[in-house]
């Protein structure tokens, strides 16, 4: 049975946005995240929005799938969560604004947990979403070999990955040397085609043979 509840846009954008970084930078608990990823997206591979300030369509819709491997935002503990951060970043970043990220957590996190989440994905993702939301529902995440796999509730996210070999047929190729959002380090993009869907919060997408990859970020701060 998927749950489900939404935090109100407005309160969603005072977790993401901060109108004051001095301020922030005076109450900011410290917090640090180092976590795994099966992310896919709509853009072939690999994804220009790394590179541009837009996609290689008039969207980017996407599935990031998050398993916390140690993470904290001061006392609350988030080793071990996993959480499914799916909608579109629009066609233009160039202002910072994009159109939608929803957040969907496991049952079993706290609400003290997805409070203490969002504000250290907040640093992850510094931009503006124009829509967001926070759901509930079962996730699963599995790597094995080449080959990745998740699925949100019962079955209205869902991603495959296939990981992309070089010239020798075996060793994946890896994207070094490039920065992962807000994140301060990760392992390298491990390229990887993409099937994946989603449907909630009026979207509904699907793709094949798109963009994909599997990273391991780390991250910290705070405590200023």
């Amino acid at each position: 049975m998927r749950t489900r509840y939404c935090v109100p846009v407005a309160l969603l954008f005072f977790i993401l946005i901060s109108t004051s970084s001095a301020q922030m930078a005076a109450s900011e608990k410290p917090w640090s995240l180092k976590a795994s990823y099966i992310e896919a997206c709509s853009c072939d591979l690999f994804c220009p929005c790394y590179f541009n300030t837009h996609p290689d369509k008039d969207y980017c819709k996407f599935n990031n799938v998050v398993k916390v491997e140690k993470g904290n935002y001061g006392d609350v503990k988030l080793d071990g969560l996993k959480l499914w951060i799916s909608g579109d970043l629009g066609g233009d970043f160039s202002k910072g604004e994009m159109k939608s990220a929803y957040f969907t957590f496991e049952p079993s996190a706290t609400q003290e947990q997805v409070d203490a989440a969002l504000k250290v994905f907040a640093k992850i993702y510094p931009a503006k979403f124009m829509d967001s939301g926070v759901d509930r529902a079962p996730i699963v995440w599995e790597k094995k070999g080449k080959t990745a796999y998740a699925k949100l509730g019962d079955g209205q996210g869902e991603v495959t990955l296939t990981v992309v070999t070089g010239n020798d047929g075996k060793s994946p190729v890896v994207i070094k040397n490039l920065t992962y959002w807000g994140a301060k380090k990760n392992n390298g993009f491990v390229m990887a085609k993409s099937k994946h869907h989603y449907k909630g919060h009026q979207l509904d997408y699907a793709f094949e043979d798109a963009n994909g990859f599997l990273i391991e970020i780390e991250s910290s701060g705070g405590g200023q």
